[in-house]
C-alpha cells in the first residue's frame, strides 16, 4: 500500500518555472522592480506558506467501451482513457496538493491595499508553487513505482482538455475515501468544481506494468514534463512544460488590464 503524506514539502521553486507562469520568455531574466517583486514574493511565502501533499494508491482500474472505472467510482474522460489504454494501466495513484490559504489571503490584501503589482507576483507564486508541488510528489511516486517494477505517467486533471471540471467532486471523493490517515489540510471542492483554497490541485497518475510500452509512446513519458532537478530515474530530458493550474493571463497586463509593471 502506498500512501505519502508531506506537510513539509521541498519548496525550491525553481526561477524558470516562474518565471515562465509570469509570462516571460524562456531564458529571459527580469530586473530591476520585477526582480524585487518577485524576490520578496518568494521570500514572504517561505516563511509563512503551509504547503501540503495527500497521494494514495488505488488498485482495481477498468478500461471499458471509453469509460474509466476505479473502486466504483466512474470518469469519462477521452483523453485520459486514450492515454491509459494505451499504456496498458492497472491501477493508479491519486494525490491532492495544496499551496495553503495563507498566499490567497496576503495575495487579497495586497490588492485591496491598492497594491497591484505585489498582488499579481505573489498571485502567481502560488501557482508556481502548486505546480512544484505536483512535481515533487510524482518524483516520491516515481521512486515507489520503480521500487514495484512500474512506471508513471504523467498526472491528468479534471479541468484539463477532455476532462470536464465538475469531476473534480467525484476525484475528491475518491481520494478521501477508504484513506488509513487524516488529511493534512483543509480542502474544499465547490459544486462548480472549483478548488478552495484555490492554489491546490487534485491529480490522477496512471500506473503500468507495461515500461517499455509506456516508454515508446511521446505523450506518455512523464520525465519530459517533469521539471524535478536532480532525479535519479529521469529516463528523459525535460523538454515541454505540463498545462498550468489555472490561467494566469488574465492576471497579466494587456490594454484594458494594466495590472502589472514589469
Amino acid at each position: 500500500m502506498f500512501e505519502l503524506i508531506d506537510t513539509s514539502p521541498n519548496l525550491d521553486v525553481q526561477e524558470s518555472e516562474y518565471y515562465r507562469l509570469l509570462g516571460y520568455p524562456r531564458r529571459h531574466v527580469p530586473e530591476g522592480r520585477a526582480r524585487e517583486l518577485a524576490g520578496q514574493a518568494r521570500q514572504w511565502y517561505a516563511t509563512n506558506g503551509r504547503p501540503w501533499i495527500y497521494a494514495r494508491l488505488m488498485d482495481g482500474l477498468e478500461l471499458e467501451s471509453g469509460r474509466l472505472r476505479i473502486q466504483d467510482t466512474g470518469f469519462v474522460s477521452k483523453q485520459l482513457y486514450a492515454r491509459l489504454a494505451a499504456a496498458g494501466t492497472h491501477a493508479a495513484v491519486v494525490a491532492a496538493v495544496n499551496a495553503g490559504p495563507e498566499c490567497e489571503a496576503e495575495a487579497r490584501r495586497h490588492w485591496q491595499a491598492g497594491e497591484p503589482d505585489e498582488y499579481f507576483f505573489l498571485e502567481i507564486y502560488g501557482s508556481a508553487v502548486v505546480e512544484h508541488l505536483v512535481t515533487v510528489a510524482a518524483g516520491r511516486i516515481c521512486a515507489w513505482a520503480e521500487s514495484q517494477g512500474m512506471t508513471v505517467l504523467p498526472h491528468y486533471s479534471p479541468g484539463y482538455s477532455g476532462w470536464d471540471i465538475a469531476d473534480q467532486i467525484k476525484l475528491w471523493n475518491l481520494i478521501r475515501k477508504d484513506r488509513t490517515q487524516a488529511l493534512p489540510g483543509d480542502l474544499e471542492v465547490m459544486s462548480t468544481g472549483m478548488l478552495r483554497p484555490k492554489k491546490s490541485l487534485l491529480a490522477f497518475f496512471g500506473l503500468t506494468r507495461q515500461v517499455e510500452k509506456a516508454r515508446s509512446l511521446r505523450d506518455l513519458v512523464p520525465c519530459e514534463t517533469c521539471s524535478l532537478p536532480g532525479c535519479q530515474y529521469r529516463r528523459a530530458p525535460y523538454k515541454h512544460s505540463p498545462p498550468p493550474i489555472e490561467d494566469v493571463h488574465r492576471l497579466q497586463r494587456t490594454r484594458s488590464n494594466p495590472l502589472m509593471i514589469l
